[in-house]
């Protein structure tokens, strides 16, 4: 086997290179989003009893199962080789394998966004006009003009189009970075990089926090935050978007905690470093992400920001808000840099379970591996960018990998520590090394509550998102619903077709992984016979 990875210079190092793979656009795009649409304020009750019966669990499962399996491997086919065997090693190595790898196919396009409005911004591009506070048709006339922007730049007006806009120059950027530094390997590239990018990322977020306390009026934008709708905890859905909030902000079931925690040895901690990691990735989304996105947008724009999803949020009101702020220009470009630098350090995470894959299973070296996943993301990536009328492909690919079966992944896990592992023993084994102990109320939670809560989640989501998602591959009811719209049924069943060759093609990458990577268990069982 090929041991060209390196690990990981200091715990110091792990812990921000895990908080920098947790903290990415969910938390300053994605947790405004929900709370403004979820009571604002009251949102947060139920935001942190998830994270305390769901995020910080699976945390501590990750790491500890992540350390214990490292003796085999550190990739997920190899790590969970100390819990399954046979098809359910495969599928579960192979979900483990697919998840970060295929994320990153559709996030470092939205990665390349980020880039193109600091650029952008610094060069006067976005200069949307200002206006006077209360002017409705002003506003409106902005936010126009921003909508505009956005769908040119990103093609989302028609397929094809992100190919003659200036974005597929900064997608290139990005994805030539990403493996710029994933070839540097973990301590040179991503540790290196998490040491310098979380330090500059926080120091811009304060400078821009800082910007938008001291606007004047800011606390009628405040009090979307803290004066609640206590209301909305009446509603079921509030509660499921809280804990899915939490889920995908912690990257739980991305696999890429798993993954690096396999490098501890038994003398290293996991218990405080879980805890740690998972703490700063939310001081980012609730402090930064809450404290700036909302009460900026409400000022500007009023209760008119509900309207908007998590890319109109960040990509349209946002850039709309800044063009009316003093010092817009320099604030925009500070605000964008965080966020690409929170996405980059996010896609270069999902890169490296894959390139250790390919090392461990395959005895390849580091220029390999990256050369093969570099022509493999890159060709799934093309299509993404190409079909992304309406966001299309995207948002399929989205729902498919980065929610089912993120769920899915983390649901194993958990059932894995449970069941496999028992509760007792991860426990004890999570103590070794360990600079504080294992929380016993965690540990209750853990044996009666996490992994029900968890199934509770993920079937109470997909009842409420799955058929909307399979109305999207059918040309007949998405052509049906356009017609009582009184939109356009071609560009509707077009769009199902593009919808139905993702799945289907996503369906294709998961059989060709499965082969792989039962191919690597092989290989490896060869190499090393019991």
């Amino acid at each position: 086997m090929n041991s060209s990875h390196d690990g990981w210079a200091t715990r110091i190092g792990l812990i921000l290179a895990v908080a920098s793979g947790a903290i990415g656009l969910g938390n300053f795009l994605r947790f405004p989003g929900q709370a403004v649409q979820n009571g604002g304020g009251a949102f947060m009750v139920p935001y942190i009893i998830s994270f305390i019966v769901l995020g910080i669990p699976v945390c501590l499962a990750e790491w500890t199962m992540g350390r214990m399996g490292g003796k085999h491997g550190h990739s997920s086919p190899f790590i969970f080789k100390e819990y399954l065997k046979g098809y359910s090693l495969k599928i579960t190595g192979t979900i483990g394998v697919m998840i970060p790898v295929m994320i990153y196919v559709y996030y470092v396009f939205i990665e390349s966004w980020c880039l193109a409005y600091v650029y952008y911004f610094l060069i006067g591009g976005l200069d949307l006009g200002r206006t006077a506070a209360g002017n409705l048709a002003e506003q409106k006339e902005i936010i126009s003009q921003s909508s505009d922007f956005f769908l040119n730049l990103t093609g989302a007006k028609e397929n094809g189009a992100s190919f003659e806009s200036s974005i597929l120059i900064f997608f290139l950027l990005c994805f030539a970075f990403n493996f710029y530094l994933v070839y540097r390997g973990l301590s040179k590239g991503l540790e290196a990089f998490a040491k310098l990018a979380m330090p500059l990322m926080g120091i811009c977020s304060t400078i821009v926090l800082i910007r938008v306390l001291t606007i004047p009026g800011i606390e009628s934008g405040l009090a979307v935050m803290w004066n609640p709708d206590w209301s909305t905890l009446k509603e079921p859905k509030v509660w499921i978007n809280a804990a899915g909030q939490i889920f995908f902000s912690l990257s739980t079931g991305f696999g890429i905690a798993l993954v690096f925690s396999s490098f501890l040895k038994k003398k290293d901690d996991v218990v405080l470093s879980s805890l740690s990691s998972a703490s700063l990735n939310e001081f980012a989304e609730v402090v930064f992400g809450g404290m700036i996105t909302i009460p900026v947008a409400f000022l500007f724009l009023g209760a008119t920001v509900t309207s908007f999803g998590t890319f109109g949020m960040g990509f349209i009101a946002l850039p709309a808000v800044f063009s009316m702020m003093p010092g817009g220009n320099l604030f925009g470009a500070l605000w964008y840099l965080v966020l690409f630098l929170a996405a980059l350090t996010s896609s270069i995470t999902m890169l490296q379970p894959g390139i250790l894959f390919l090392e461990e299973g395959f005895g390849f070296s580091k220029r390999k591996s990256s050369f093969i996943l570099f022509l493999f993301t890159f060709s799934l990536c093309l299509p993404i960018v190409y079909f992304n009328k309406d966001f299309t492909a995207l948002d399929i690919a989205d729902f498919y990998i980065g929610t089912i079966m993120i769920y899915i992944l983390a649901s194993i896990q958990i059932f894995v520590f449970y069941f496999k592992i028992g509760v007792d023993r991860g426990v004890n084994d999570a103590n070794q090394g360990s600079l504080i102990p294992f929380p016993g109320s965690i540990r209750f939670l853990m044996k009666y509550v996490t992994p029900w809560f968890l199934l509770f989640v993920f079937i109470s989501f997909c009842y409420m998102n799955l058929p909307e998602y399979l109305d999207k591959m059918s040309p007949e009811k998405m052509g049906q619903i356009a017609s009582n719209k009184g939109e356009s049924v071609t560009d509707a069943e077009t769009k199902a077709y593009i919808a139905r060759y993702v799945v289907l093609g996503l369906v294709a990458v998961f059989i060709l992984l499965y082969f792989t990577v039962s191919r690597a268990l092989s290989k490896k069982s060869e190499e090393n016979p019991v």
